[in-house]
C-alpha cells in the first residue's frame, strides 16, 4: 500500500471521527453510557473493506462522470443490501420517496378507491404490508408479505412504488393483474396469478350488531384495524349492545393483521381490571415497559368469544391473548399468524428511513408469541362452499354454540 494512500486514509479516519462523534453524541447520545469509545475503535475495522473500493474506484475507474453520477445509487443499494442481509421482512431501508409513500400508506382512511392493499417497494418486488378485510384484495385471496413481482406486463424490480402503486390504482370496476411470489415460514415459495376487480372501499375500523341464538341476544363486534380511531368507535360500539341488555360478547379480529400497539392496549382497557398488565414490551437498550389497564373496564367478567385466524397478527394477538389469559375469553378457530416483533422508523434527514424491529412484545403470562402462534381453545375449519353460496360463516356458528354453552 502507497505512502500517498496511507496519508489519505488517516486523514479519511480523522474526518469520518469527527463526524461521527458529534452525529452518536447528538442523536444517539453514545457519549452518554460510555460506548463512544469502543464503538469508533472498531468502526474502521468493520468498515475499511468498502473504503478500500471506494478510494480505488474514484482513483483509478476509467469512466470517471460515470462514476460520479453512479456513486450516489451504488450507496443508497449499498445500504438496503446491508440491512436486507437481516433476513427480517420487517426491516428494510427505505430512501426518500418509499419512506414518505410508507408513511401516507400508514394513515387510516374510511373511503377510498382501490384493491384495499398497502406496500412498498422491497428488493426486486413490491411487498404486501396490510390488506383490508372486505377490500377486494381479501376477497382475492392476497396476503401479508406477499411479493408482487409483476403488474400486468411491468416487473415490479423496474419500478418505484410511487409507480407501482399507480399502475394498481385504478377506477372501480377496472381489474389488475398480480403476478405474486409467495414465501412460507419454512422459506418455500410458490407462485399465483391474481386478478383482482378495484372497487371504492368504504370500510370503518370497528362494525357491530347484535347476534340471536336459540333466543339469545350476542354481541357481535368486528376489529378491522386497531388505529388512533378504534377505541372511540369501538367505545360506541359497546355502548350499543349493552342498551341491548346483551351479556354475552363475540370479538372478531380475523384478517387483522397488524395496527398500533396503544390502540389494542386501549381495547383491552374495556375487559380487563384498572391496573393489570396487559402486555409487557422488552428492547435491547431501554428499560422494558408495562402496559396497564387504565379505565373503563365495563365488559369485565362478561363471556367472551375471541375469533382469531391465520392472518390475525401483532396488535389482534396482543388483544387476544391478554383477554385470554386476564379475562378467561375463549379463542375459536385456528393459530395466528406469529408476529409480535415491532417496527419503528428512524428518520434521517435527507427523507430516508430505517424501518427496524427494536423491541417484542410479552403477554400477561410472558408468552411470546414470536416463539410460539397463538393456538385456539377451541378449532373450527371454514366452510367454504356456505359461504360462498349461503353467506354462512362456519366459525362465527361455532363461537355462538360454544358462548351458549358457557352461560348454560
Amino acid at each position: 500500500m502507497n505512502k500517498k494512500y496511507l496519508i489519505w486514509r488517516e486523514l479519511l479516519v480523522a474526518l469520518l471521527l469527527g463526524i461521527l462523534i458529534g452525529f452518536f453524541a447528538s442523536s444517539l447520545r453514545f457519549s452518554e453510557n460510555g460506548n463512544m469509545n469502543n464503538y469508533l475503535s472498531t468502526l474502521w475495522e468493520k468498515y475499511h473493506r468498502m473504503e478500500e473500493i471506494s478510494y480505488i474506484l474514484e482513483n483509478e475507474y476509467y469512466d470517471e462522470s460515470f462514476l460520479s453520477w453512479k456513486n450516489p445509487e451504488m450507496i443508497e443499494n449499498a445500504t438496503k443490501a446491508f440491512v436486507d442481509w437481516l433476513w427480517d421482512p420487517y426491516t428494510s431501508y427505505l430512501d426518500e420517496e418509499q419512506s414518505s409513500w410508507l408513511q401516507t400508506e400508514l394513515v387510516w382512511e374510511d373511503f377510498i378507491e382501490w384493491i384495499g392493499a398497502v406496500v412498498w417497494k422491497k428488493d426486486y418486488y413490491v411487498q404486501v404490508e396490510e390488506i383490508v378485510k372486505g377490500s377486494p384484495a381479501y376477497k382475492a385471496g392476497l396476503q401479508p408479505l406477499d411479493r408482487i413481482v409483476m403488474i400486468w406486463t411491468w416487473e415490479t424490480q423496474d419500478l418505484t412504488v410511487t409507480e407501482a402503486v399507480k399502475r394498481i390504482r385504478w377506477p372501480k370496476g377496472t381489474t389488475v393483474d398480480l403476478f405474486i411470489e409467495r414465501v412460507d415460514k419454512t422459506w418455500k415459495k410458490e407462485y399465483l396469478h391474481v386478478e383482482i376487480e378495484r372497487d371504492v372501499i368504504d370500510i370503518p375500523s370497528v362494525k357491530s350488531k347484535i347476534l340471536e341464538k336459540d333466543w339469545v341476544k350476542i354481541g357481535y363486534i368486528e376489529i378491522f384495524s386497531f388505529w388512533n380511531q378504534t377505541n372511540k368507535l369501538f367505545t360506541h360500539a359497546i355502548s350499543e349492545i349493552l342498551l341491548e341488555k346483551v351479556k354475552w360478547v363475540i370479538i372478531d379480529v380475523r384478517w387483522n393483521g397488524w395496527g398500533l400497539l396503544t390502540s389494542a392496549v386501549q381495547l383491552a382497557w374495556h375487559f380487563i381490571p384498572q391496573w393489570e398488565l396487559i402486555v409487557k414490551s422488552k428492547y435491547k437498550k431501554f428499560n422494558d415497559t408495562d402496559y396497564l389497564s387504565e379505565w373503563f373496564w365495563e365488559l369485565e367478567n362478561m363471556p367472551t368469544i375471541i375469533l382469531i385466524d391465520g392472518l390475525s397478527a401483532s396488535s389482534s394477538e396482543i388483544f387476544a391473548l391478554a383477554l385470554k389469559e386476564k379475562q378467561w375469553a375463549t379463542i375459536v378457530w385456528k393459530q395466528s399468524f406469529w408476529k409480535w416483533s415491532i417496527q419503528t422508523l428512524f428518520d434521517f434527514e435527507d427523507g430516508t428511513s430505517l424501518k427496524f424491529t427494536v423491541w417484542k412484545r410479552f403477554s400477561p403470562n410472558g408468552i411470546s408469541v414470536d416463539d410460539e402462534w397463538i393456538k385456539p381453545d377451541i378449532e373450527e375449519s371454514v366452510d367454504i362452499t356456505g359461504y360462498v353460496e349461503n353467506w354462512i360463516d362456519s366459525q362465527l356458528e361455532k363461537a355462538k354454540e360454544v358462548l351458549l354453552e358457557k352461560i348454560k
